[in-house]
C-alpha cells in the first residue's frame, strides 16, 4: 500500500508572509493543553514524527538549521531550514527548499502556540506561489494539507463534535506475560468517581498508533458511562510510530492480557468484567485476544467480552471464546464488511478455515455508506491514508456508540 500524495503532502506544508501577490492559507485550532504543554508537542523543528501521520522520520543538520523529512511509503522527501526561532514566545518560522508535492513555490512557514480562554490554540498561516496549477487548485491543496497535518491524530480540537476533557492518568505496567525483552508498557488510565469496583474496558488504537485521541474521545465516553477505561499504548514503549505498511511485531499480541492483568490488580476494577475493545489493527488483535488459541489460553485472567470497530476480519480465525461485537463500514475499503460477514457465518476466508457453528456467536453490525475510521470527528474532510478512503460519518459514530454501550451494559452491566 502506497500513501496517498495529498496526506503526504500534509509533511511539507508551509507557512509566514513572503510578498504581497502571494497566497496565503491560515488556520488557528484550540487545544485543551496548556500553552507550555502544547508547545512541547509541536515546538520542535524536527519533532513532527510525534504528530504528523505521514511523517516516518526526520533527521536533523548538525547544527540543527536543515531537516530532512522522510515520508511513509518511500514516496519522497522533504528539506526545509529554520529561519526563526522564537521559543519565549512559542514560535518558529521555516522555508521549505524542496516543495515536496504540493504544487507551490517560495514556501514559508510560521508556526506559533497561542493562549487560549480554554487552554491553548495553534496558529499555522502559510504563504507561496502557486507551481504548475491555478492559484485555486494551489490554494485548496494547501488548505486540505494544512487541515489534514493539524487535525488527524494530533493533540488540538478541530471538530465541535471533538470536545475537552481531563487529562487521564498516565500509568506504566509490566510486561506480563513477557516478551522476547523486557518491557514497560503504558496506557491512559480513567475511572468514574466513587470507590467500585466497576467493570472496566481494555481500549486498542490502530496501526497509526495515537493512543490520545482514542482516550480523549473513547476512554473519556465509556467512562463517562461508568466504567473504568484504559488505553493501550502499544508503540511508544517499543519506540514504533506506525505499522499501516506491514504487520505489527507479534509481541504486540499479548498487550491487551497485560493491560487486563495490571487492571485486575487495582481494588476499583472487579476482575471478572472487563472488556477489550479496539479500532482497526486494535480490532483486529481484540478479537485475537479472545479466539480460542494459544493467545487466550496463555491467560490466567479472562476477558468478559470484546468488541472491535472496523477490524481485520479476514485475519481472524476463530471461534471465539466470550460474547463479541464487531462494528464496520459497509463502504469500508481498507477492511471491507465482507470478510466480517465470513467471519461471523465461520465462512473460509484467503488461508483461513473455519468451522460454522463453532464459539460463542459474534454480532455484526454493518452502517450503510460508512468507510473506515468512521468515528473520527477529525475526518469531516475525507482523505487518503495508505491508499485507503477514510470518513467520518455522524449517524454511524452515534449509533456504534448506542451499541457499544448497550453491549457493555449486556455483558458486563454498569457500576454497582
Amino acid at each position: 500500500m502506497r500513501m496517498n500524495s495529498a496526506i503526504a503532502a500534509m509533511a511539507v506544508l508551509i507557512v509566514s508572509p513572503v510578498s504581497a501577490l502571494a497566497l496565503e492559507s491560515s488556520m488557528t485550532v484550540p487545544s485543551p493543553l496548556s500553552p507550555d504543554a502544547l508547545w512541547k508537542k509541536v515546538g520542535d523543528f524536527c519533532g513532527m514524527t510525534a504528530w504528523n501521520p505521514a511523517v516516518e522520520k526526520c533527521v536533523l543538520s548538525a547544527d540543527g538549521k536543515q531537516r530532512t523529512i522522510f515520508l511513509f511509503g518511500g514516496i519522497g522527501t522533504a528539506v526545509a531550514t529554520l529561519e526563526n526561532w522564537d521559543n519565549p514566545n512559542r514560535s518558529f518560522t521555516y522555508r521549505n527548499v524542496s516543495a515536496g508535492l504540493l504544487p507551490v513555490a517560495n514556501s514559508h512557514t510560521t508556526v506559533s502556540v497561542i493562549e487560549d480562554a480554554k487552554g491553548s490554540a495553534l496558529k499555522m498561516t502559510a504563504t507561496y506561489d502557486a507551481k504548475g496549477v491555478s492559484d485555486a487548485d494551489a490554494k485548496r491543496a494547501a488548505d486540505g494539507a494544512m487541515h489534514r497535518s493539524l487535525c488527524f491524530n494530533s493533540p488540538l480540537l478541530c471538530s465541535p463534535d471533538q470536545r475537552p476533557v481531563a487529562p487521564a492518568e498516565l500509568v506504566k505496567f509490566d510486561s506480563v506475560p513477557p516478551g522476547p525483552t523486557p518491557l514497560f508498557l503504558q496506557g491512559y488510565l480513567r475511572r468514574p468517581s466513587g470507590a467500585g469496583p466497576f467493570p472496566a474496558v481494555v481500549l486498542w488504537h490502530g496501526c497509526g498508533g495515537f493512543p490520545e485521541p482514542v482516550d480523549q474521545d473513547w476512554g473519556a465516553k465509556v467512562t463517562s458511562w461508568g466504567y473504568v477505561a484504559l488505553t493501550i499504548d502499544s508503540f511508544g514503549p517499543r519506540g514504533i510510530k506506525n505499522t499501516c505498511g506491514g504487520g505489527p511485531p507479534a509481541d504486540i499480541a499479548y498487550d491487551a492480557y497485560r493491560a487486563l492483568n495490571f487492571l485486575v490488580q487495582q481494588q476499583f476494577v472487579d476482575p471478572k468484567r472487563v472488556v477489550a475493545v479496539g479500532f482497526s489493527q486494535g480490532g483486529w488483535l481484540s478479537l485475537l485476544s479472545v479466539e480460542r488459541g494459544a493467545i487466550e489460553e496463555a491467560s490466567e485472567n479472562k476477558f468478559r467480552a470484546a468488541a472491535a470497530f472496523y477490524p481485520v476480519c479476514s485475519a481472524v480465525r476463530g471461534p471465539m471464546t466470550v460474547p463479541t461485537l464487531i462494528m464496520t463500514g459497509e463502504s469500508d475499503d481498507w477492511t471491507p464488511a465482507e470478510a466480517c460477514r465470513k467471519l461471523v457465518n465461520g465462512q473460509n476466508d484467503w488461508g483461513i478455515s473455519r468451522q460454522n457453528g463453532e464459539g460463542v456467536p459474534i454480532e455484526l453490525i454493518v452502517y450503510p455508506d460508512a468507510y473506515h475510521s468512521f468515528d473520527l470527528p477529525t475526518l469531516q474532510t475525507p482523505i487518503k491514508y495508505f491508499g485507503h478512503h477514510l470518513e467520518f460519518n455522524k449517524l454511524a459514530t452515534d449509533q456504534s456508540s448506542d451499541a457499544l454501550r448497550e453491549f457493555l451494559q449486556a455483558q458486563v452491566g454498569g457500576r454497582q
